[in-house]
C-alpha cells in the first residue's frame, strides 16, 4: 500500500523536461558520488586565526562544500583553542585539519582538528638525520675567539658554553687549552660532542639539559667566560632571558665576561603579538632594546659592547668560513621572519658582551 501511494503521488508531479533543471539534478547526483579527503597543516600561530579560517573556507568552497555560517563560528572557536594550546606547548607545534566527505545523502565535510607538538631537541634531532655536517659551521664564532684571547693564559680560564650544539665553539676552545663545560639540550648533539672530546682527550665536560631548568645547576663563581651563541633565539619571553642572565651571574667569577647573541628590534620599531609569534616559530625570538635593559636591571652585569653579528662575523671569519651555513645570512638579518629582498627587516642579531661586577 505504501509503495503504491508513493507512485501515485509521484505520478501527480509535473513532468520536467527543462534541460537546465535536469542538468542541476544530474550534477546533484554526481556530487553525491564525489568524495574529498585530505588535511591542511598550519603552524600554531594564534595571530593567524582569521587567515587560516579564510584559507579553509576557500578550500571548502572550491570543493563545492561551502562552510555553513553556524559551522564557521564553531570552527573558529575550535581553531582558536587548538592554536593557543599548541603555541603554549612549543613553537614547533603544528595544527592539523583533517577533512572528509560525509556519506550521502548528507552533504558537506566532516572535520577533525589535531595538534602535533615537538620540542626543540626533537627538531634538532631531525637535523642530525637529514642534514650534512657541520650543522652550524666549520669555524668557531669570531667574536668569541676575539673575546677569549683577551682573558690571558688558557690554563687559568674556565669557560661555560651554553647551547654548545655539536661543539663548534667548545672543541676549538678546548684544543687551545681552555677547560670548557658545555650544556646542550639535544641528546644527539651532546653525544656527538662528548664523543669528539673524548677521542681527542680534551678538557671538556658535557651536561645534557636545558639551562633554564632549575635542576641544571652550575657551580657558583666558577667561570671567567660564559657564552651563549644562538641560544636566546629559542627563548619564549623576557622572563626567560632574565632567568638565564641571573644564572650566568651566579656562575661567573667577579670580573668574568658573558657573551651572548640575541635578536633586537631596530630603532623605534615595536613588534606586535603576531610578529613575536612568527619570530618564535622561526627560532628568532625578538626583543626590544628596552626589554633587554629591563631584563638586566638589578643584575651585576655591565654592558661592554653591542655589535651586529652579521657584520662582525663576515668581517672577522676566514673567507672560507663565510657564511657559516647556507641559512645563516637570512636568519641573522631577520629575513627568516620578514622574507624581503628589497628592504632591511626591523630586527637584527646582536652580539652583547657584558662584565660581571
Amino acid at each position: 500500500m505504501g509503495g503504491d501511494s508513493t507512485i501515485n503521488q509521484t505520478e501527480k508531479l509535473p513532468l520536467v523536461v527543462n534541460p537546465d533543471i535536469l542538468q542541476q539534478a544530474i550534477l546533484y547526483k554526481i556530487n553525491t558520488r564525489i568524495t574529498a579527503r585530505g588535511e591542511i597543516v598550519f603552524p600554531c600561530v594564534p595571530g593567524m586565526l582569521n587567515h587560516y579560517l579564510q584559507s579553509i573556507e576557500k578550500l571548502f568552497t572550491t570543493l563545492d562544500r561551502p562552510l555553513p555560517a553556524d559551522r564557521k563560528e564553531e570552527l573558529s572557536k575550535l581553531l582558536a583553542s587548538k592554536l593557543e594550546q599548541g603555541y603554549q606547548s612549543s613553537t614547533a607545534s603544528m595544527l592539523i585539519l583533517q577533512y572528509e566527505s560525509v556519506q550521502p545523502p548528507q552533504t558537506g565535510l566532516a572535520c577533525k582538528v589535531l595538534v602535533a607538538t615537538s620540542t626543540v631537541g626533537e627538531q634538532y634531532k631531525s637535523w642530525v638525520d637529514t642534514r650534512e655536517a657541520p650543522l652550524f659551521g666549520s669555524h668557531p664564532d669570531a667574536k668569541l675567539m676575539t673575546t677569549v684571547a683577551e682573558l690571558g693564559s688558557p690554563d687559568r680560564v674556565r669557560i661555560l658554553d651554553v647551547g654548545a650544539g655539536t661543539g663548534r665553539n667548545t672543541l676549538p676552545l678546548a684544543r687551545l687549552g681552555y677547560t670548557v663545560d658545555a650544556i646542550e639540550l639535544t641528546p644527539a648533539f651532546a653525544e656527538q660532542l662528548q664523543t669528539a672530546a673524548t677521542a681527542e682527550n680534551l678538557p671538556v665536560t658535557v651536561t645534557l639539559g636545558n639551562v633554564l631548568d632549575p635542576l641544571v645547576r652550575m657551580k657558583p663563581a666558577r667561570y671567567q667566560l660564559a657564552v651563549a651563541a644562538e641560544v636566546i633565539s629559542h627563548f619564549r619571553d623576557s622572563d626567560e632571558v632574565r632567568l638565564f642572565l641571573a644564572k650566568m651571574c651566579d656562575s661567573l667569577c667577579p670580573g668574568g665576561l658573558l657573551l651572548f647573541s640575541t635578536f633586537l628590534s631596530v630603532g623605534d620599531y615595536q613588534p606586535d603579538a603576531l610578529v613575536r609569534q612568527v619570530a618564535q616559530l622561526s627560532w628568532s625570538t625578538l626583543f626590544t632594546p628596552q626589554e633587554l635593559t629591563v631584563a638586566m636591571e638589578g643584575l651585576p652585569l655591565a654592558p661592554i659592547s653591542n655589535e651586529l653579528v652579521f657584520e662582525y662575523e663576515r668581517t672577522h671569519l676566514p673567507e672560507a668560513a663565510w657564511p657559516p651555513t647556507p641559512w645563516f645570512a637570512s636568519w641573522a638579518t631577520g629575513r627568516d621572519v620578514f622574507p624581503m629582498a628589497n628592504g632591511r627587516p626591523p630586527m637584527e642579531l646582536r652580539w652583547i658582551l657584558c662584565r660581571r661586577s
